[in-house]
């Protein structure tokens, strides 16, 4: 038994050197990772890993990805990038809200996101068809509103 002890450390040191973990989300993914979770106090309500906000204002849209448990911006496509700008005529029409949810699907997946949550940034209705346009373009570049 002793000398089985110094082999694993060595090995589990040359395995730390080497093995990398290339999907920080893989723990998110298969359901291993906890949740934040609130005081007991406080109303309750869902908890997700990976939250979608989308702000409009007069001249530009913004989509972002927020993980409500590190507090931190996972992910943030604005129509401001240069590279979106240049494809597009006006910064806040139908085809805008379009090309973002497509750019925003994009880097999801190279992330690993395949789930998000949405907030309630994002309108639900009749009223607000470009955010009806951009849930139905982030849906079908194969991401989708449940999280597990």
């Amino acid at each position: 038994m002793k000398t089985i002890l110094p082999i694993l450390r060595i090995n589990q040191r040359f395995l730390s050197d080497s093995v990398r973990n290339r999907n920080p989300v893989n723990a998110e993914l298969i359901g291993v990772a906890r949740k934040p979770d609130g005081y007991h106090l406080e109303a309750r309500r869902e908890l997700f890993h990976n939250t979608l906000y989308l702000e409009q204002t007069n001249n530009t849209v913004t989509a972002k990805i927020v993980n409500p448990h590190r507090q931190i911006t996972v992910l943030k496509v604005s129509t401001q990038e240069w590279s979106l700008k240049k494809n597009l005529y006006k910064m806040n029409d139908t085809a805008a809200f379009t090309l973002l949810a497509r750019v925003l699907a994009e880097r999801c997946q190279f992330a690993g996101i395949t789930e998000v949550a949405p907030s309630a940034s994002i309108k639900f209705g009749a009223e607000y068809p470009k955010h009806a346009v951009f849930v139905e373009t982030f849906k079908q570049s194969g991401m989708s509103f449940i999280e597990t």
